[in-house]
């Protein structure tokens, strides 16, 4: 259905063009978060990212996936424009959203003896350890649910840097885990 609304999109069709909008804003978005852009930021890059897609409609090539495509463009265009700042808020508000979680352990006590907070403030200080291509590749791999060579392309490197920057990142985040947690 995705292949077939992209190329019909790309052939003119508006009602394909926002089919493909309305499915993939509300994911372009929450990535652009998720990487450190600011919310103002993102919304405009994703815009943007709409407008030029049917503007240059005529130009864009045909894609195995649109999404993968559309995140690709959506990274390029917000380190363009100097868009990503940093991977966290000081409140922690990427942290949790980035990962939807509720509780850190299946063990009841623990999460009863520690606040809300206090388990955010050492989430993100887990993942403040983290390279920044580390957390972007665990977000693309566990969030997004992309291929290892779709995550190469998208953090222009190759298959098999990707599969090491998300097992290093996994690797870091248990070791320290016990540490933090």
């Amino acid at each position: 259905m995705e292949l077939k609304q992209w190329d019909a999109m790309r052939g003119g069709d508006e009602e394909a063009f926002a089919w493909m909008f309305n499915r993939y804003f509300k994911f372009l978005y929450n990535y652009g978060r998720k990487i450190g852009a600011d919310d103002a930021a993102v919304q405009e890059a994703v815009h943007e990212l709409f407008v030029e897609l049917w503007r240059f409609r005529d130009n864009v090539s045909p894609t195995t996936s649109a999404r993968f495509y559309l995140y690709r463009s959506l990274r390029r265009r917000l380190l363009r424009n100097g868009a990503q700042k940093s991977f966290f808020t000081s409140e922690g508000a990427l942290i949790e959203e980035a990962f939807h979680f509720s509780e850190l352990s299946s063990d009841e006590n623990l999460n009863e003896a520690q606040p809300s907070d206090q388990r955010l403030y050492r989430l993100q200080k887990l993942l403040s350890d983290l390279s920044p291509r580390q957390y972007e590749a665990l977000i693309l791999r566990l969030q997004d649910g992309l291929s290892f060579a779709e995550i190469g392309t998208i953090l222009c490197v190759n298959e098999t840097t990707a599969r090491e920057l998300l097992q290093r990142g996994l690797t870091q985040m248990k070791q320290y885990a016990k540490y933090v947690l």
